[in-house]
């Protein structure tokens, strides 16, 4: 078993060779999927095989020509790795309308890789509307044909179906690895939480999900640190970079739930199965969140976190806000209001994907946690 969580982790560290390994056996085309909510169960339906690209820690060399300094490191990220070829395997490309930076670096995207196909996906941005379930639909049906002309083959209401079962038991698996988390956080170190998350960016969901359903039974019984006593919950877009994650490793702690747009975010609600296919997605979408990026005018992100941090008996909260995100930005005052109300200690930290440094947040880190009861 330890041998299979190493080799999971290792395809989360270095994706390109599964990837790649993956479209020589099948032949089959890879889709890449920038952050977030990009309905994957429609790729997995044309026989693709849905990757995330969410950056990385690679040095920025020429992302920068092409990009404002205040882009986030995600998108800078991406377009990085574009440039140098990591994404030569990719087949074609999907960009969610899900924040200004996102949305921007697909029309650099078109002038700079124009040989490079790509998939705008603009959600509704009121999703209480009445017109966004018909629009959505629409939406959908136009990212069939787009799939249909680049694989090569039609989409039915049977394959949808079928993929939709196989990414409802992937989001079931994942809620009881968080669970295990939660319950028993010497089971597993944070990095290695983290990187069965990602892993799952790169992997056929059933491919994953057999190994996850191997892995649960023998990481119930798994101990391999001390119980620690402080127990953090995580929000934000991502942990990243994760030497963030050995800082508070180090200190300790326990993360013992997220908020995390790279975690719970990716598997919140389940797809229904009594409706259409299409009509199911369709209002997976519209009933997801609380998240920074989905129009939310109750602003329930609050009362979300403050039912976790009782689930899960979370002492404390860090906030990560990913420099230059707007959208996690504009959360944070109000989210910073009801937890202080709620008597919910609350850390912001500011981090980007390409920092070197972390000696200023080990020592925030420190001094939060020391203060936790």
């Amino acid at each position: 078993m330890e041998e299979k969580l190493r080799e999971l982790l290792e395809i989360a560290e270095n994706p390109q060779r599964a990837i790649t390994g993956w479209k020589e056996v099948t032949g089959g085309k890879v889709i890449g999927c920038l952050p977030i909510y990009v309905p994957e169960e429609i790729i997995h339906a044309a026989g693709a095989l849905p990757v995330g690209l969410w950056g990385g820690t690679t040095e920025i060399e020429r992302a920068n020509a092409h990009l404002q300094g205040f882009s986030c490191s995600i998108v800078r990220g991406v377009l990085e790795y574009a440039l140098k070829g990591t994404y030569d395997m990719v087949d074609g490309f999907v960009f969610p309308s899900t924040c200004d930076h996102v949305q921007n670096s697909s029309d650099i995207w078109a002038k700079t890789f124009p040989d490079k196909v790509k998939f705008d996906l603009v959600y509704p941005a009121n999703r209480s509307s009445n017109a966004a379930t018909l629009y959505l639909a629409d939406l959908y049906r136009e990212f069939i044909s787009w799939l249909e002309e680049l694989v090569g083959s039609s989409i039915n209401n049977g394959d949808l179906q079928r993929s939709i079962s196989v990414y409802n038991h992937h989001r079931e698996l994942m809620e009881k690895l968080r669970q295990l988390r939660a319950e028993q956080p010497q089971s597993l170190t944070h990095r290695e939480m983290a990187g069965l998350v990602k892993a799952s960016l790169f992997m056929p969901k059933e491919q994953y999900n057999q190994e996850l359903e191997g892995l649960l039974p023998w990481l119930e019984v798994r101990d391999i640190k001390e119980v620690p006593h402080k127990r953090l919950l995580l929000t934000g877009i991502m942990a990243e970079p994760e030497e963030l994650l050995d800082v508070i490793e180090d200190l300790g702690c326990a993360v013992v739930a997220d908020d995390l747009a790279l975690g719970s975010r990716l598997h919140g609600v389940q797809v229904t199965t009594q409706t259409e296919p299409i009509d199911a997605l369709v209002q997976r979408h519209l009933s997801l969140g609380p998240c920074s990026t989905l129009f939310d005018p109750g602003k329930k992100r609050g009362s979300h976190i403050k039912e976790l941090v009782e689930k899960t008996k979370a002492n404390g909260v860090v906030f990560i806000n990913m420099k230059f995100c707007e959208a996690e930005e504009f959360d944070y005052p109000i989210l910073k209001q009801e937890l202080e109300q709620a008597g919910i200690p609350l850390l912001f930290i500011e981090v980007e994907q390409q920092m070197a440094s972390f000696g200023q947040i080990r020592t925030r880190l420190q001094a939060f946690t020391e203060m936790l009861a």
